[in-house]
């Protein structure tokens, strides 16, 4: 209970800084999220693993970065070290607490169901990377428990090529004494309260970014979409 209470202080912490960040300068509003995002990170008691210097690659070049998705706290383990745009389901956005911090940290929220949300992001994504910054999203489009991977959405892929930015391919793990750890994930039927909970009874889990090789975006969408699910499907086994 006790650990319960400070995760949700934390929220309630973030949901104030949420509304303070968008009156201060872009490199203060990450400042804070980074801060924000290793404190909830420490909080679950959840240790981070990279295999590479990723504040150093998304420092020197932006990407398209794309990953397996897991768990809400997948885009928190990058954010706590190099904060960067994301592209989010629009349920997102209703989110106790959670909701405002994401909204105030230049998400991009879609509802795959509507064309002209797909549009939108599309547009979105595509400006942010001709401004040299770096966008995160989740080809799958759902979140699993971490054993598969899904196929992937190409949609999003096709920002890349329009402006001629490479893809970076980061696998995500959760595991719990060297064995694969449910214990984070949001697939299905379970609420986010429902993952908090879990996370908080099992904790020191640790969370594993492997960062790929970059893959050029010099081929059509679907084949970019292909060649980056292979490489994350091939380092997932």
């Amino acid at each position: 209970m006790v650990r319960f209470s400070l995760v949700i202080f934390h929220l309630f912490y973030g949901f104030i800084l949420a509304l303070y960040i968008l009156y201060i300068s872009d490199k203060s509003k990450k400042k804070l999220i980074k801060s924000w995002s290793k404190k909830l990170i420490k909080l679950f008691k959840v240790k981070l693993e990279i295999n590479q210097n990723i504040h150093r690659i998304l420092s020197e070049k932006n990407y398209l970065i794309v990953s397996n998705h897991i768990s809400w706290l997948d885009i928190f383990l990058i954010n706590s070290v190099y904060p960067v745009p994301f592209l989010s389901k629009a349920d997102v956005a209703k989110w106790p607490l959670i909701g405002k911090l994401t909204k105030s940290a230049d998400t991009i929220y879609i509802n795959r169901d509507k064309n002209k949300s797909l549009s939108i992001a599309s547009n979105l994504i595509e400006k942010h990377l001709k401004k040299m910054n770096s966008v995160y999203f989740f080809p799958e489009s759902v979140a699993t428990d971490g054993s598969k991977l899904l196929p992937f959405k190409s949609n999003f892929f096709q920002t890349a090529i329009n402006a001629n930015v490479d893809v970076l391919p980061i696998v995500i793990k959760y595991t719990k004494q060297n064995n694969l750890s449910t214990a984070p994930s949001y697939a299905g039927d379970i609420s986010l309260m429902q993952s908090m909970m879990s996370l908080i009874r099992l904790k020191n889990i640790k969370a594993k970014l492997s960062i790929l090789p970059k893959i050029p975006s010099n081929v059509n969408r679907k084949m970019l979409a292909e060649k980056t699910h292979k490489k994350i499907y091939e380092a997932l086994k």
